[in-house]
């Protein structure tokens, strides 16, 4: 599984004029063959960022049948279920700080736990020096994920 980060969606649906728009489309373009999630922090970045350009109707549908619009899944916060709700959040805040003090984004801190979490083989995006240094995982593009998949 590789986690997917909020920007190859919104290049996709809103940026046809950047210049990673067809690398971007072409990995896209794959998402039905390839075992990729969305963290459900992840979703909500992507809505609250695509809440300015769409339509109610649009974005109730990125949000509560994401996978009908793009072929990903999205995983459930780990470890919320089956765990005290209280010591959940302090170990969840622990983390998501533990990362934020590495000089990430909010938005970013929360994906990489995610992935750290769920253990995935890759993290995929167009800003891999968010994440490179800062974790074990495998931080690729979307380009460089669909090389690393036509050698396998």
């Amino acid at each position: 599984m590789v986690l997917l980060d909020s920007n190859i969606f919104i290049v996709d649906r809103f940026f046809p004029r950047d210049s990673l728009y067809p690398q971007n489309k072409e990995f896209v373009g794959q998402l039905a063959a390839i075992d990729a999630a969305v963290s459900a922090f992840t979703l909500l970045e992507i809505c609250g960022a695509a809440s300015f350009r769409l339509s109610a109707d649009e974005l109730n549908d990125w949000l509560f049948r994401f996978g009908a619009v793009y072929p990903a899944y999205i995983l459930d916060v780990y470890g919320l279920k089956g765990n005290e709700g209280e010591a959940w959040w302090r170990t969840f805040v622990e983390q998501v700080a533990a990362n934020i003090a590495k000089k990430m984004t909010f938005g970013d801190a929360l994906l990489m736990r995610e992935a750290e979490c769920y253990q995935v083989e890759a993290i995929v995006t167009w800003n891999t020096k968010d994440f490179i240094r800062r974790t074990q995982l495998d931080v690729l593009t979307p380009t460089a994920f669909l090389q690393r998949l036509s050698r396998q």
